[in-house]
C-alpha cells in the first residue's frame, strides 16, 4: 500500500468514527455509514471490519448496527487531556469566584499551548487575553509556560528550537530569555508573565501533573498590573497551586485500578 492510500485509509477510518460517534446510542447501518461518508459498501465494510478488530468499532448481532467499540472509549479516559477542560471546570470557577479575575486552562498540542477554558472573574476590568480554543507557542505567557517548563530539558530545548521563527512575533519571548524563564518557572514552581504581551495585564501560572508526575495542563490567572503585586500573586499561585493539586487527584482516581489507591507523589 502506497503512503498515498495509507493516508487516505487513515482519514476515511477517521471520518467513520467521527459518524458512529454522532450517533452513539442508535447506531448505523452500513448502507447509511457508505452514504454518509460518501465510500462504497465494500470498501466501508472493509473499514469497519478492521476499526472492529482493533475494538474501535461493534456491531450488534440483533440489529446489525455499527457502534463505537468500548475500546476507543476506554483509550478517551486514559487519554485524559482530552476531558481536562471538563474535569477542572469546577477548579475553574471556583478560582475565578475567588480571585475575581480571568482564570484558564490550557495544554500542550505539538509546538503549541491550546486553551481549552476561561472562566471570568466579577472585577470589573476583565483580562480577556486569551479565548477558548486559542493558540500560542509552548512558553509564552504565563499558563504557556507552565506548560513548557516542568517538560524534560531535552524536550524543552527541542521545543524552544522549532519555535524560533514563530517567536519572532514576541519580542520578549526570543530563544534566549524563554530559556532562562523555564529556568526561572521551575525554580520558584509557578510561572510570571509581567506584561510581556500586553503590558498593563499580567498573569501567574502553575502546572498540572497526571498520576505519573507528566504535566498534562497549566491552569493560570490574568488581572490588570495594579492586582498583581507580590503579595497578591503569592496568594494567587497558592489558589492555584490547591486547585492543581486537587485535579491531579481526581486524575489518579479515575486511572487507578477498581479498588486501589494511588500513592503518586505530589509535584509542584
Amino acid at each position: 500500500m502506497t503512503s498515498d492510500s495509507t493516508v487516505k485509509s487513515v482519514q476515511r477510518a477517521a471520518a467513520i468514527i467521527k459518524l458512529l460517534a454522532r450517533e452513539a446510542t442508535a447506531g448505523w447501518r452500513l448502507s447509511d455509514i457508505a452514504q454518509a461518508a460518501g465510500l462504497g459498501k465494500t470498501t466501508t465494510h472493509r473499514l469497519l471490519s478492521a476499526l472492529a478488530d482493533a475494538g474501535f468499532v461493534y456491531q450488534s448481532p440483533e440489529t446489525r448496527r455499527y457502534f463505537l467499540g468500548y475500546e476507543i472509549v476506554r483509550l478517551g479516559h486514559q487519554a485524559t487531556r482530552y476531558d481536562i477542560a471538563e474535569l477542572a471546570r469546577p477548579s475553574l470557577l471556583r478560582l475565578a469566584r475567588e480571585t475575581g479575575d480571568t482564570i484558564f486552562i490550557s495544554v500542550r498540542e505539538g509546538l503549541d499551548a491550546l486553551c481549552l477554558d476561561r472562566q471570568v472573574g466579577d472585577f470589573p476590568i476583565k483580562t480577556l487575553t486569551l479565548d477558548i480554543g486559542d493558540r500560542r507557542p509552548l512558553g509564552v505567557g504565563a499558563g504557556s509556560l507552565a506548560l513548557l517548563a516542568f517538560l524534560p530539558d531535552e524536550e524543552v530545548s527541542e521545543v524552544i528550537a522549532s519555535n524560533v521563527r514563530r517567536l519572532e512575533t514576541y519580542p520578549r519571548f526570543d530563544p534566549d530569555e524563554l530559556t532562562d524563564l523555564t529556568a526561572q518557572t521551575r525554580h520558584q514552581g509557578y510561572s510570571f508573565n509581567d506584561g510581556r504581551i500586553v503590558s498593563a495585564m499580567c498573569a501567574v501560572g502553575v502546572p498540572v501533573f497526571d498520576p505519573r508526575g507528566r504535566v498534562i495542563a497549566s491552569i493560570s490567572g490574568a488581572a490588570i498590573r495594579e492586582r498583581m503585586g507580590p503579595d497578591r500573586v503569592a496568594w494567587i499561585v497558592s489558589l492555584l497551586k490547591a486547585e492543581a493539586e486537587r485535579l491531579r487527584i481526581r486524575l489518579t482516581n479515575l486511572t487507578a485500578p477498581s479498588g486501589s489507591v494511588s500513592d503518586a507523589p505530589t509535584k509542584g
